[in-house]
């Protein structure tokens, strides 16, 4: 009888940890990210979610009151812009984490698809302010930071790869149905 319920503490104290570590993956900073792929199905934000080590930076700006453009971007491409005007779009609030950007993709280590912070996470905590947004280094999977020059590896969990050692990116949950992806924390 002792033994079972040492079993059982155990395994309860062990579910709480693994619970604990779930939720230490994620950021808590504010991030809702809606989009309908259906209106907006040739978008580049499509390859990212649909093809493994193709990654997109994310990014809105308005256009007008009432409607914004998500801009995104895959390296060794161009911007593209889905302009978001309908009824149903324009309702929705949209924040996209600390500095107005998203990176998502999935990795092709894992096949497990990410959004990630624009906002380099050591400088951001160095500092308290969101004035360093990575940019792509060298390739598809890289981003760098331009202040602290730390470079950080998308496909492997958003590790720093070359720099001083620190934090990894900045994750949030990510949702893709085949027609909608919803980030959020």
């Amino acid at each position: 009888m002792r033994h079972g319920k040492t079993t059982t503490l155990l395994l309860t104290l062990l579910s709480l940890a693994s619970c604990q570590k779930a939720e230490e993956e994620y950021t808590t900073h504010e991030c809702h990210f809606n989009f309908n792929c259906t209106y907006h199905n040739t978008s580049r934000l499509l390859d990212a979610v649909n093809s493994n080590e193709t990654f997109a930076i994310v990014s809105t700006k308005p256009l007008s009151q009432k409607t914004y453009s998500v801009v995104t971007s895959i390296y060794g491409t161009d911007d593209t812009e889905d302009h978001i005007t309908t009824d149903l779009e324009t309702q929705q609030r949209h924040v996209l984490g600390l500095s107005n950007g998203l990176i998502i993709g999935k990795s092709i280590m894992d096949q497990t698809l990410y959004a990630f912070d624009r906002q380099c996470p050591n400088c951001f905590e160095a500092t308290n302010m969101t004035n360093a947004p990575l940019v792509w280094a060298g390739s598809g999977s890289m981003v760098k930071c331009n202040r602290c020059s730390r470079t950080y590896n998308l496909s492997n969990r958003g590790v720093v790869a070359s720099g001083e050692a620190g934090k990894s990116l900045m994750r949030y949950r990510i949702n893709y149905d085949g027609t909608y992806i919803t980030v959020h924390n």
